[in-house]
C-alpha cells in the first residue's frame, strides 16, 4: 500500500507542476494629458484700404483705413469712411467709402465660429480722385463658418452692379479683370478669393490692385489695395479628457466541470489565448488526468507482482 501512495503523491505533484495558474494583467500606462478647450476666432471688415499716396514733391503718404473691422464678438454698423490724409485736398478729411448699408459681424461660441460682411449700394474713392469713383457697386456680401465638428466654409455673393473707373465691368471668376483708363492708369480687379483648410476659412468679395496717376490735388500716383467685403475664421477645439486607466483584477481558478477532459468545451476567449502558443484547453488536463492513470496502474502492477512472489515463496 505504501508504494500506491508514492506513486498517487508523485503524480498530484508532477500535475501541479504542470498546470499554473494565469497571471494578472499588467497595469496600463498613464494616459496623456488632456488638451484644453481653444476658443475659436473670426474677424471681418466690410471695407478696407491700404495706399500709398506719392505727393507731387515725392512725399509718400501711407492711408490704412478700414470701415466696420471686427473681431469677435462683435458687430459693427457703419456706410461713411473718411479719412485726413496729410498734403491732400489742403488737410480736410477726404471721403473713401460711402455706402447705403454696411455691416460686419463676428461671433464665436463653444461649437462655431462665423463672419459675415453686407454691403449696398457702396462708392469707394482714393485721394486724387474726389470726382472719379473707384469701384461703385450694388450690393455684395461674404461670409465664413468654421463648426467644431464639421469642415468651413466661404460664399461670396457676387455684386448685381459693379464700376471700375465710371465704367461696367463683368468680373471673371478665374482670374483678375484688368481695366485701363488713359491718363488715370490700372485697375485689377479680382472677385470671390477664398481659401479653405481643414480649420480655418477666409474670403473677400473683391480685392482691387490700383496703379493710379491722378495729376490731382497734389497726388502723383497712388499704389495699393483695396479689399471689400473680407472675413476670416478660425474654428474651435473642443477639451480632451484623458481616460482613466483601470488594471483588470485577476479572475480566481474556476473549478473543472463533471465531464470528460475530452469532451469539455473551450470558451471562445480561451481558445483564442491558447491558441497563440499552440496549445488547446483540453492539452493541460488530459496532460494531467495522464499521468495519474499511469501512476495508478504501475502501482497496482506492483502489488500483484509482490503478492504473486510472496505466494510462491510459501
Amino acid at each position: 500500500m505504501s508504494v500506491l501512495r508514492s506513486a498517487v503523491v508523485s503524480a498530484l505533484a508532477v500535475s501541479a507542476l504542470t498546470v499554473g495558474l494565469p497571471l494578472s494583467p499588467a497595469s496600463a500606462a498613464d494616459a496623456p494629458a488632456g488638451t484644453p478647450a481653444k476658443p475659436g476666432k473670426a474677424g471681418a471688415v466690410t471695407a478696407e484700404l491700404a495706399l500709398d499716396v506719392t505727393l507731387l514733391n515725392s512725399v509718400n503718404v501711407p492711408v490704412d483705413v478700414a470701415l466696420n473691422k471686427v473681431q469677435s464678438p462683435a458687430q459693427r454698423d457703419g456706410a461713411m469712411l473718411t479719412a485726413k490724409v496729410d498734403g491732400v485736398d489742403g488737410g480736410r478729411p477726404v471721403t473713401l467709402v460711402k455706402a447705403e448699408v454696411g455691416r460686419s459681424v463676428a461671433k464665436v461660441d463653444d461649437g462655431l465660429a462665423t463672419a459675415s460682411v453686407k454691403l449696398v449700394g457702396a462708392d469707394v474713392h482714393v485721394p486724387g480722385l474726389p470726382l472719379t469713383t473707384l469701384l461703385g457697386l450694388e450690393a455684395m456680401s461674404a461670409e465664413v463658418s468654421c463648426p467644431v465638428d464639421g469642415q468651413p466654409t466661404a460664399n461670396v455673393t457676387a455684386p448685381a452692379r459693379l464700376t471700375v473707373l465710371g465704367r461696367s465691368v463683368t468680373v471673371g471668376l478665374n482670374s483678375p479683370t484688368r481695366v485701363d483708363v488713359p491718363a488715370i492708369g490700372s485697375v485689377d480687379v479680382e472677385f470671390s478669393k477664398k481659401t479653405v483648410t481643414s480649420s480655418t476659412a477666409a474670403a473677400s468679395a473683391l480685392e482691387v490692385k490700383i496703379a493710379l496717376n491722378p495729376l490731382n490735388l497734389n497726388v502723383a500716383k497712388v499704389d495699393g489695395t483695396v479689399t471689400v467685403a473680407s472675413v476670416s475664421c478660425e474654428k474651435p477645439v473642443a477639451a480632451v479628457v484623458p481616460a482613466v486607466a483601470v488594471s483588470s483584477p485577476a479572475a480566481p481558478p474556476s473549478a473543472p466541470a463533471p465531464t470528460s477532459a475530452q469532451n469539455r468545451a473551450v470558451p471562445k476567449a480561451e481558445a483564442e489565448e491558447l491558441a497563440s502558443t499552440g496549445s488547446s484547453g483540453t492539452t493541460v488536463l488530459a496532460a494531467g488526468g495522464g499521468t495519474l492513470l499511469v501512476a495508478g496502474a504501475a502501482a497496482v502492477w506492483m502489488t500483484r507482482r509482490r503478492r504473486a512472489a510472496h505466494a510462491r515463496h510459501r
